[in-house]
C-alpha cells in the first residue's frame, strides 16, 4: 500500500466541477468535487479513502493507494482530459511506500476524519438514532461526543483489529456539511444534495491483529470514503505515564 500527497488548485478543481455539471454551493467541503476529479483524472488508480485538507497554497489530497505515484501519474498524462490533467500540481507530488511493520502488538496514535452515519432503515446521524432510541425507552439522552466516541470505537475494534484506549479517544471537531449524491428519480439520475454528520476524531490504539488492521488502514473508516471520510492518518502515540 502506498500514501500519495497531491496538491490541488480549489479554482481549476472547481471550473472542472461546473464543466461536469454540478456547482460549490452544494459541496461544502468539495467532497463530490474531488470524488468526480479522481474518478475522471485516475479511474481504478484513484486513493480511496482519502483526506482532502484546505491550505494557504490550495487544497492537498492525501490518500491510500495501491499504485505508486509513478504508476498514477503515467495514468493520468495518458488518460486524463486536460481539464482535469490541470487540477494537480504533478510535478509537486509525493508518495511513500506505506511501512510494513505495522504488526499487532504494536502502539500507534491516529486522526481520523469520519461520517457516523447508520443505515438500519436509511441513512441518518447515529447521534440522531441514539437520541430517538433514549426518548422511546425513557432513558437520559446521551451526548454528541459520547455517541460518536462509541461508534469510533465499534470501528476499530471489529474483527478484532487493534485495542483502543477509550480515555485517548477525542471528538476535537464536528460540523455538518452539505454535498451532493447521485439518485434516481422515475427512471432518471438526478443530482441532490445531502447534509452529512463531519466528525474529526483522534485517539491511541494497539495492533491486534496484523492482517485485520491492515485491511482496516486501506478501506478506511465508516461510510463515504469516496467522497473524503474516513481515511486514518497514523502518527506517534503519547508517551506512557
Amino acid at each position: 500500500m502506498y500514501m500519495i500527497d497531491l496538491p490541488l488548485d480549489a479554482a481549476k478543481l472547481m471550473r472542472f466541477a461546473w464543466g461536469q455539471g454540478h456547482g460549490r454551493a452544494a459541496d461544502e467541503d468539495f467532497g463530490y468535487a474531488t470524488h468526480a476529479w479522481l474518478a475522471a483524472t485516475l479511474g481504478a488508480t484513484a486513493p480511496k479513502p482519502f483526506r482532502l485538507q484546505e491550505n494557504r497554497s490550495g487544497l492537498r489530497l492525501l490518500g491510500y493507494t495501491v499504485a505508486p505515484l509513478a504508476e498514477l501519474v503515467e495514468y493520468a498524462q495518458s488518460f486524463a482530459d486536460p481539464s482535469a490533467l490541470a487540477v494537480c500540481d504533478w510535478t509537486a507530488a509525493a508518495g511513500k511506500t506505506m511501512p510494513n511493520n505495522l504488526e499487532g502488538g504494536r502502539r500507534l496514535g491516529f486522526e481520523v476524519r469520519a461520517c457516523p452515519i447508520s443505515r438500519a432503515e436509511r441513512e441518518r446521524d447515529v447521534f440522531l438514532v441514539a437520541l430517538s432510541r433514549a426518548e422511546a425507552d425513557g432513558h437520559e439522552p446521551p451526548t454528541r461526543p459520547q455517541v460518536y466516541v462509541d461508534w469510533l470505537h465499534k470501528q476499530l475494534t471489529n474483527n478484532e483489529a487493534a485495542t483502543v484506549e477509550m480515555e485517548s479517544l477525542r471528538l476535537i471537531g464536528f460540523r455538518r456539511v452539505r454535498g451532493q449524491r447521485n439518485a434516481r428519480t422515475d427512471g432518471h439520475a438526478k443530482q441532490r444534495g445531502v447534509e452529512r454528520p463531519d466528525a474529526l476524531f483522534t485517539g491511541e490504539l494497539t495492533i491486534r491483529d496484523t492482517d485485520a488492521f491492515q485491511q482496516l488502514l486501506a478501506r478506511g473508516i465508516g461510510r463515504h470514503r469516496a467522497f473524503g471520510f474516513g481515511m486514518m492518518l497514523l502518527r506517534p502515540p503519547a508517551l506512557s505515564a
